[in-house]
């Protein structure tokens, strides 16, 4: 387990940039985070369960994500039966759940190499303007609670989760109506909005003179799965580095060799074959978040 700090010391780079990788693994479960008994630091380590190189298909999380899709489901057809006395308000958040339903369809199609459903309509450009924050006049707490106990990927971070799940049925919020609608503090707000900015999961729109800023999320499927992707490949990325080392090892082995060297040369071979195979694996997950890309360039 290590501290951001150690991390700094131990790799060279910024906290912002240990923080901000971090953050992806965080949302990836690829690492555990618990605090220090009696201090306000973070220890970070590897998340032993999800973290073992043996890329199985995980049929675990698919079964949470059809169960989502099936609350899903009915949750619709409930707002099915509202929508003569709050058309708009229903058809927006119709398509913000059809927009959970891609996700879990593209995930799907990577885990079981398979699809079962075309993909669903989710755009609300026209039902409210970027800038405007929907006003509902019945109750989404419930709605966005269930839906952050589907989503295992928020489960390590309680006050980020619920700061995203407000995006999930509002779209655009400014930092004051997040704060009220979330009850958290402005600064602690404000923390996780910059944080969500930087990362390219929420979006800012430029300023405007006398008005707060307005955040949003435009789509709920693709902020999650881009999240995925760069995990994936920041994980890729470390196969040109292995590479390198091991030519320099086996350089070193012809010269002088002893078993160290051979021990390592075995280890990190060992590392770029499985990050081959992982490459190979997700290949069904970003062919189909190319098709939902595609499908939501049409405007369909």
């Amino acid at each position: 387990a290590l501290t951001q700090e150690q991390l700094r010391q131990l790799t060279g780079f910024s906290l912002s940039t240990i923080s901000s990788t971090l953050q992806s693994f965080l949302q990836t479960d690829i690492v555990d985070r618990s605090m220090i008994l009696g201090t306000h630091t973070n220890l970070y380590k590897i998340n032993s369960e999800r973290v073992k190189f043996d890329y199985t298909p995980p049929v675990g999380i698919l079964e949470d994500l059809e169960a989502l899709d099936q609350y899903i489901v009915e949750r619709q057809a409930e707002l099915r039966g509202q929508r003569g006395k709050h058309p708009v308000e229903t058809e927006f958040l119709h398509r913000r759940l059809n927009s959970l339903r891609n996700y879990v369809e593209v995930q799907r199609r990577q885990i079981r190499g398979e699809a079962r459903n075309a993909f669903f309509q989710e755009d609300v450009s026209e039902l409210v303007i970027r800038s405007e924050v929907i006003q509902y006049p019945f109750d989404t707490r419930d709605l966005e609670e269930d839906l952050l106990g589907f989503l295992g990927h928020l489960k390590n971070d309680p006050v980020r989760a619920r700061i995203l799940s407000k995006f999930f049925t509002h779209r655009s919020l400014d930092q004051q109506t997040l704060t009220d609608l979330s009850g958290f503090s402005r600064s602690t707000v404000s923390r996780v909005l910059r944080c969500e900015v930087k990362n390219e999961y929420i979006r800012v729109l430029p300023r405007e003179h006398r008005k707060p800023r307005i955040y949003y999320l435009d789509s709920i499927s693709m902020s999650i799965l881009s999240l995925i992707l760069k995990a994936d490949d920041f994980i890729f990325s470390a196969g040109q580095q292995f590479e390198e080392t091991l030519s320099k090892l086996q350089s070193e082995r012809n010269s002088v060799g002893n078993w160290e060297i051979d021990f390592l040369i075995g280890r990190i071979e060992e590392i770029i074959r499985q990050i081959n195979e992982f490459r190979n694996d997700t290949r069904p997950l970003r062919r189909a978040y190319q098709e939902l890309s595609e499908f939501l360039r049409r405007g369909a």
